[in-house]
């Protein structure tokens, strides 16, 4: 605390100096309001990533150094503690040079395109590893392009950019080389040593030239990989089998080993190959006729192989067309298997519609009504349910019958429901109209009153005298005719 003549004075940081390093923060490009200064350290990382994954670090390669320099700084002094601050400035300076980098993206694409294809590929084919210094020749050189396009040198940049595609064509066709060529190569050095340039000479030169084969069809064509690959491991056994003779070549020279025992030991493998093609050899001559019969047997064997090849082949072919007679009459079963299986399921729902129609029908007496199944349709055709002259109002002794009709809603919840109003030819037509329509709204509204389901389910229509059942000049025909039918859709069901 500083003292003056009137008093204490409590020292403050100075609100100026904060709302300027606030500013500065904010300002920052690049920045997002609401980051943690962790958060924007990796976002700077992870934008230099991006570039470098987009060529940036080839295409302006000043600009990109200054920016993952800015970044490295930034990371080490958010390491060791620094200022807030401090790090936002380089993180916003680096943001600044990556701008100023990618400025030059456009043109560096087209300059350096097809270095940075070539590029790609000497990647694939490994050539950092492989090919180490023609891969750091052919950097430098795409290096080169970059600064001289950021110099706006764009004559020099495309004659660097040439030069470096041949140096990645030449890095990327070593690096296939030495992966493909590599092995066999220090087999040939290993039987060099040996000596079998002196004690394999035909087996040596047998090598050479499967090598010499490879490295043929790379220069020629460096995507036939396979090929060369082949060719390249056959000549690594010609040159490990040269290994072999130059090493029994010395033993015999060196009395290590007898020329007898190397024959003899010769014969023993030879004897045992005839043994398993059932044949006696005989060594008199020497092991070459014993070979010839040895080929002559095998010769047999692979004659004896085609035959027996063809017949199967018959076979083959008879027993794919008995397959396809079979997969033919299994699809023909289970067309038959499908068809009875759908009329056993209509049996069934004939056979559960019929039971609950019979479980319907002997709900009601003859006096109360009947119980007719259409197709998709079950109908309640209700002549006990009766009204008073004129009247629309349901009479308790309704209530039975009307119970009966709720436990048959029941039975089909998912059903739509109809009550139509009917009446005898007695009378106006138009007022027996509005009398069957006002009667099948009374059942409708007693049957939603009385049942829990909605009231769009079921709607109430009157037809008044026009669908007699029966002839309207007898008594016991207008009886007939003046009912109430409920009809329930039982498509859904």
């Amino acid at each position: 605390m500083l003292r003056t003549r009137s008093g204490p004075v409590t020292r403050h940081v100075r609100p100026l100096a904060m709302l300027a390093a606030l500013f500065a923060c904010l300002s920052a490009p690049g920045v997002a309001v609401g980051q943690s200064i962790e958060q924007q350290v990796d976002a700077a990382v992870e934008r230099l990533d991006r570039a470098k994954a987009d060529h940036i670090d080839i295409i302006s390669p000043r600009n990109f150094e200054r920016a993952a320099g800015k970044v490295a700084e930034a990371r080490q002094r958010l390491a060791a503690g620094g200022r807030i601050s401090d790090i936002q400035q380089r993180v916003s300076e680096a943001y600044e040079e990556l701008d100023a980098a990618e400025a030059f993206a456009e043109m560096g694409q087209v300059v350096l395109g097809d270095a940075l294809e070539a590029r790609g590929d000497a990647l694939a084919a490994n050539a950092p590893e492989f090919a180490g210094r023609d891969w750091e020749r052919a950097e430098e050189s795409a290096r080169d392009a970059g600064r001289r396009l950021e110099s706006n040198d764009q004559n020099g940049a495309r004659d660097r950019a040439a030069r470096a595609e041949s140096e990645y064509r030449d890095a990327e066709l070593n690096a296939i080389r030495a992966d493909l060529l590599g092995r066999a190569r220090t087999a040939r050095d290993q039987a060099l040593e040996a000596k079998a340039d002196r004690r394999a000479p035909t087996t040596l030169t047998h090598g050479d030239s499967l090598f010499n084969a490879a490295e043929g069809i790379l220069a020629r064509d460096r995507s036939r990989t396979a090929e060369a690959g082949d060719l390249a491991t056959r000549a690594y056994s010609e040159y490990q089998h040269a290994i072999r003779l130059a090493a029994l070549a010395d033993s015999v020279d060196r009395n290590r080993v007898s020329l007898e025992t190397v024959v003899l030991r010769d014969e023993h493998q030879v004897r045992r190959m005839a043994e398993l093609l059932r044949y006696a050899p005989d060594f008199a001559a020497g092991i070459p006729p014993v070979m010839d019969d040895g080929l002559t047997a095998i010769e047999s064997l692979y004659q004896e192989a085609e035959g027996l090849e063809r017949d199967l082949e018959s076979r083959s072919r008879e027993i794919d067309r008995l397959a396809g007679v079979v997969d033919s009459m299994d699809s023909r079963l289970a067309e038959v298997e499908q068809r009875q299986a759908t009329v056993a399921a209509e049996l069934r729902e004939r056979q559960r519609r019929e039971r609950r129609l019979r479980e319907v029908q002997a709900m009601f007496t003859r006096e109360e009504g009947e119980a007719l199944l259409g197709e998709d349709r079950l109908i309640l055709r209700l002549v006990g349910l009766t009204f008073s002259s004129g009247s629309a109002e349901i009479r308790p002794d309704n209530f039975s019958l009307l119970t009966k009709v709720q436990r048959v809603i029941r039975e089909f919840p998912e059903s739509t429901i109809t009550v139509e109003g009917h009446t005898d030819s007695q009378g106006n037509e138009e007022m027996n109209q509005e009398l069957s329509r006002r009667r099948a709204i009374a059942v409708r509204e007693y049957l939603l009153s009385n049942l829990p389901i909605s009231a769009d389910r079921i709607t109430a229509v009157g037809f008044g005298e026009s669908r007699p059942v029966a002839p309207n000049d007898t008594e016991a025909g207008r009886t007939r005719n003046r009912r109430i039918e409920i009809t329930l859709s039982l498509s859904d069901d």
